[in-house]
Formats: C-alpha cells, structure tokens, sequence
C-alpha cells in the first residue's frame, strides 16, 4: 500500500468514526439540556465530561485532516476536502461523499443543540443574578442591626 493509499484510508476512516462520534455528540447535547432543565449539577458535570473528550478526538482528527490536505498539495477547509474527495472513486467515493455530507449535518445539529443550551445556560444566569440582586436591594431596607 502506497503512502497515497494509507493517507487516503486514513481520512476514510476518520470521517466516518467523526458521523459515529458526532450521532453520540448530538445525543449528549440533548442529554444534557434536560440536566440543565433540571439544574442536575453531578449530571451536568458526567455528561459535560464525556462531551469534552468527544471533541478532543474531533479536533484530532480534524487536525489530521487538515495535515493530509496539506501532504496533497490542497488548501485547508472545504475546498480542500472536495479536491480530496475526488481521489475517491466508485461506490467508495459516492458512500464517503455521503458520509461527508451526513458529517456536515450532524455538526451543524449539535451546533445549534450548544448553543440551545448556552441559551438556558445564560436563562439561568440572568435568573439568578437578578435574583440575587433583588436580594442585596432588599436588604438594603430592612432592619439594621446597629
């Protein structure tokens, strides 16, 4: 097997573990929205863990993605992994198209499930920061110990 040969497996199977790790992602982003709902603090940190590591490997293996688009001379980014996608041909070629796709999806739902969940997130802040600052007001009028 030539260095072309492996480099090109190398993104194949990298592209399809990131659908595998993405599908559990998205999972973990809706898991989490209930904890938050439910203000679940031991929960939230389990599963703010287990979505920390799954980007950890994402990012690897983006990063790695972006090296083998480099060694074939191609530009980081779409672009780039269009080009690359050529190097594929026949039913492989068309199922990785595919999957790159169903990749491109499955990241732009589990961005928009971050950022429903920073929403709350922020809910909650204000909540509590007006809360807490209706209590410091409040305080200010009571009966002074003095």
């Amino acid at each position: 097997m030539t260095r072309r040969d492996k480099l090109l497996q190398l993104v194949e199977s990298d592209i399809q573990q990131d659908c595998s790790d993405y599908l559990v992602l998205r999972g973990l982003m809706q898991t989490l929205y209930g904890y938050l709902l439910e203000r679940d603090n031991s929960q939230i940190d389990l599963v703010n863990r287990e979505i920390s590591a799954l980007v950890d490997a994402i990012a690897i293996r983006a990063d790695r993605r972006t090296k083998v688009l480099a060694a074939f001379g191609f530009e980081p980014g779409l672009a780039g992994m269009a080009s690359l996608l050529v190097h594929f041909s026949g039913l492989r070629g068309e199922h990785l198209q595919q999957t790159w796709q169903q990749l491109g999806q499955l990241a732009a739902q589990c961005k928009r499930l971050n950022e429903r969940n920073g929403k709350l997130l922020a809910m909650h802040n204000d909540i509590l920061s007006q809360l807490l600052g209706g209590l410091d007001s409040a305080q200010l009028y009571t009966q002074q110990g003095y």
